[in-house]
């Protein structure tokens, strides 16, 4: 939106960026902090320290507030081994779980996880056909077949993006649609359990 530069009071140059890096199927966390730097010389230490995006990480603005209690101010990422639960969240998991897994493809890995996962996406499309995409893969596009699911969770899926589908663009969500969305996920995740992670992508 726009804003008038005369409504600050204050500035500073003496920035403290933390690094966050995220090595091994557990997660384990290695944290650096950044200060005086400007936020170019902070990605390239991510840049560096991650090995060119061979591990995930994620970068944050430390901060004090009122009380003069440090706290964090997310950049890009969030803590990876914090489970998301607002669309926020999912999106900032997404921006670190891309970068990593577009680094392995440019380098020829398979696009797994660092914990041997696959990532599943589930969003709906304006074509008929199911829900679910695995990026930086030869197919993007995925069914229920032929990832294995059982009969009633395809035919499941496949009829929730089609309820999508039966509306006009800008009509609104069927009624319902949503829940039952979040349920399939769940679904989802129980038969893929050890296989893949499912990445929610349709949450408002």
């Amino acid at each position: 939106m726009p804003s008038d530069e005369r409504d600050s009071t204050w500035e500073r140059d003496d920035a403290r960026y933390r690094l966050y890096v995220f090595t091994g199927p557990d997660d384990a966390v290695t944290t650096t902090d950044i200060v005086e730097a400007t936020i170019e010389e902070a990605l390239d230490c991510a840049s560096a320290l991650s090995q060119d995006d061979a591990q995930l990480w994620s970068l944050a603005l430390v901060e004090n507030d009122a009380r003069g209690m440090r706290g964090l101010i997310w950049l890009s990422g969030m803590d990876y081994n914090d489970l998301p639960d607002s669309p926020r969240e999912w999106q900032r998991r997404r921006q670190m779980q891309d970068r990593y897994l577009r680094a392995r493809r440019r380098r020829g890995e398979s696009v797994v996880l660092p914990n041997g996962l696959r990532l599943i996406r589930v969003f709906p499309e304006w074509v008929s056909g199911w829900p679910l995409w695995e990026n930086f893969t030869e197919d993007y596009r995925l069914t229920g077949p032929g990832l294995g699911l059982t009969d009633s969770l395809s035919e499941a899926l496949f009829e929730w993006n089609e309820a999508w589908l039966s509306r006009d663009e800008n009509d609104p969500l069927p009624a319902g649609w949503e829940a039952e969305g979040h349920r399939l996920v769940g679904r989802l995740r129980d038969e893929l359990r050890g296989v893949a992670e499912v990445r929610p992508e349709f949450l408002r």
